[in-house]
Parts: C-alpha cells; sequence; structure tokens
C-alpha cells in the first residue's frame, strides 16, 4: 500500500477504510460452498495411510535417540 498518512485522523480513516475491505472480503469468501473433500475427485485413485506411517515414526524416534546419544556421550 503505498499511501502516506500524516495526520491521526487520516491514519484511523484509513484503518477503518482498511477494516471494512477485509470484513467485506472475509464476508464474501465465507459465503463460498463448503466442498466435502471426501467425496472429491481429487482423492480418486488414493488410499489412506497404512503401516507406512508406523515405519516412519519409528525411524524419527530411532533417528532421534541416536542424536542423543551421540549429543549426550560426547
Amino acid at each position: 500500500m503505498g499511501i502516506m498518512v500524516e495526520k491521526d485522523e487520516q491514519r484511523s480513516q484509513l484503518g477503518e477504510r482498511i477494516t471494512a475491505d477485509l470484513r467485506e472480503r472475509t464476508q464474501s469468501t465465507s459465503d463460498q460452498e463448503d466442498y466435502d473433500i471426501e467425496d472429491s475427485a481429487l482423492l480418486e485413485g488414493t488410499q489412506k495411510s497404512t503401516r507406512a506411517g508406523w515405519f516412519w515414526i519409528t525411524l524419527v524416534v530411532l533417528a532421534l535417540i541416536s542424536l542423543g546419544i551421540i549429543f549426550f556421550l560426547k
């Protein structure tokens, strides 16, 4: 926003205009329909995570343990 304001009154008017504009934009975006992602075509051909999630969690835990051992034994 390239507007320079010198007086406090003008600042408050500018702030009010900006607030009103943001409120209007928020209201217009909240009026849009909510889409159910579960029924979306975007999820077509995908599957929910299986045991692979546990594998990654185990790897992260082991990495943290090894880092802890490395730094505490130094």
